[in-house]
């Protein structure tokens, strides 16, 4: 199944030093196909130091698999998941995007919950699964004004809609996703893209909608592993958090968001606020509030959002 001779999904799987899960993932999303559709993996590698990408092809090409071909984008420096994810959509050839990560499996009859449920200005938010502890997410949450996320833990109706599609599965036309504007590539290394990405796909007038049998089951960091991965993010997350809010947010909670970081992470934040100052980040809001189909404020009254105490967030 395909169209014009390319390949109909094209999975995009960021990678950065992956070399022990790489290809079991590509061989779980190949195989847990239940209908016949050609695939196509775009892996881009992150400037990976492991050398996991370099045998990539051919290793794949061994495996004799049906259906499935791979492309490998290699970067020549770290750009961090949301820039490697837009040049991962970039070189696809499919015109359904998959948007995954590297340490992944996918559920069985993937490919026909995504046929049944796509449509041209609606995101798929599959269900993110731990198969240590049993945890499973529907999508997630937007907390404001600090622009973080919680996990919806509570199973939803099929369809239902959701705030934010997570990044392990987040599936839509490829036509939609450059027709939001894809990742902010202002968003630096990790953190915030994906809420970002999900609130301003709803503000250009496409949905978000969970269904809950697509399960990506994804390798959760454990809590040590964690600690260091976020100690040394740190930064790059507050900035991160910093940007999505002074795009979107009003003079009133921008202030209450400043405090917060200010009085959370004093060191850490005085970095942040240095890479935010030398962002081009009020450009960016401009050429939002003149572009979106709908403010900030209507996300917030579609989802009667409240802060982190349940009070009125300020439009």
């Amino acid at each position: 199944m395909s169209i014009a001779g390319n390949p109909l999904i094209s999975v995009i799987m960021p990678a950065w030093n992956e070399s022990d899960r790489l290809l079991a993932t590509i061989h779980s999303i190949a195989e847990t196909r239940s209908m016949d559709v050609e695939l196509e993996v775009v892996i881009v590698d992150d400037a990976s130091t492991d050398g996991c990408c370099s045998n990539l092809i051919e290793e794949v090409s061994a495996s004799t698999i049906p259906g499935l071909s791979v492309k490998v984008v290699r970067l020549h420096e770290r750009v961090g998941v949301y820039r490697t994810r837009n040049q991962g959509a970039a070189h696809a050839s499919g015109e359904i995007l998959f948007i995954t990560d590297a340490h992944v499996r996918f559920c069985k009859n993937w490919d026909r919950y995504v046929f049944d449920h796509i449509q041209k200005d609606r995101i798929l938010a599959a269900t993110i699964t731990d198969e240590v502890s049993g945890f499973k997410g529907y999508g997630c949450n937007l907390m404001v004004p600090f622009m973080g996320t919680r996990w919806n833990l509570a199973l939803p109706a099929e369809l239902a809609r959701v705030q934010i599609a997570a990044c392990p599965g987040t599936v839509l036309y490829k036509e939609l996703f450059q027709r939001i504007g894809g990742y902010d590539e202002g968003m630096i290394l990790y953190a915030a893209g994906e809420p970002e990405f999900s609130v301003r796909a709803w503000l250009s007038g496409a949905e978000i909608v969970s269904v809950p049998a697509l399960e990506v089951l994804h390798r959760f960091k454990q809590k040590d592993e964690r600690r260091q991965f976020l100690d040394g993010m740190r930064p790059f997350m507050i900035h991160n958090r910093l940007r999505f809010g002074l795009l979107y947010l009003n003079d009133l909670a921008i202030l209450q968001m400043i405090r917060h970081f200010a009085t959370i992470y004093s060191e850490q934040a005085q970095e942040a606020f240095s890479m935010v100052e030398n962002s081009d980040v009020w450009q960016r809001r401009d050429f939002l509030e003149n572009s979106l189909v709908h403010p900030f404020a209507w996300f917030i009254d579609q989802f009667k959002l409240k802060n982190q105490v349940g009070q009125e967030i300020p439009t």
